[in-house]
């Protein structure tokens, strides 16, 4: 299967490399706007194949996407210190507006899995454009709550030193301030959360929910103080 990302910034260059080391896809084609920086992502990329399974890695223009079974995007501007998703949106909307019938020029089967911030609205636009080009928008995903469901995850199997694997919690809603924690349908080890407390003797309480949803809402903020930006 050959996949292809566009935008190589921290995301796009990561999920490039976890593609690799979870041996999805047997060719993976990175394009970006500086296509210096598009190169260098893939030769460091390729370089740890060896340790992975047999694949390609290699940069390319929007015309190398042709064939591609999946394209992830990850173009936009980074999420500055203290800027919501939203306030992304202007800026990352313009940019949408070009890759995606740039992609679908070339690839028109490809399923688009849009990850660029703020991911809700963003595959919204992303189906939009795609639409103009006869695209269906059921081919336009977007990574939605799935980090924040794993940060939730996360923090139960480490609040209760528990592999999180064992772990089944979801996030709802929005991908950002207004998500939904949603507590009673959490699981661990297949018993209800309020059964597993009981039985492991570890307390859950309002303060440590609160924590903990605190957490997960505000990961990203954190995050991006620290280190600059999430990926």
């Amino acid at each position: 299967m050959k996949v292809g990302i566009v935008g190589c910034g921290m995301v796009g260059s990561a999920s490039a490399f976890a593609l690799v080391m979870s041996g999805v896809g047997r060719e993976i084609v990175l394009v970006d706007v500086n296509r210096e920086r598009a190169e260098a992502e893939a030769n460091d990329i390729y370089h740890a194949v060896p340790f992975a399974r047999p694949m390609t890695v290699r940069a390319g223009s929007y015309a190398d996407l042709m064939g591609c079974r999946a394209v992830v995007i990850a173009a936009g501007v980074a999420q500055r210190p203290g800027e919501t998703r939203l306030q992304l949106l202007e800026r990352n909307a313009a940019v949408l507006g070009a890759v995606v019938p740039s992609v679908l020029e070339h690839a028109p089967d490809a399923v688009l899995a849009v990850v660029s911030n703020p991911v809700d609205i963003m595959t919204h636009l992303a189906a939009h454009f795609a639409a103009k080009g006869g695209v269906p928008a059921a081919r336009v995903i977007g990574s939605g709550t799935m980090l924040d469901t794993a940060r939730f995850r996360a923090l139960l199997g480490r609040h209760f030193n528990v592999d999180a694997q064992h772990v089944h919690a979801y996030v709802l809603g929005e991908h950002g301030d207004s998500e939904v924690l949603t507590w009673s349908q959490a699981t661990i080890a297949g018993m209800r959360l309020d059964d597993f407390v009981k039985v492991l003797g570890t307390p859950l309480g309002r303060e440590d929910r609160r924590r903990i949803d605190e957490q997960v809402r505000r990961a990203d903020y954190h995050i991006i103080a620290g280190k600059g930006a999430t990926y």
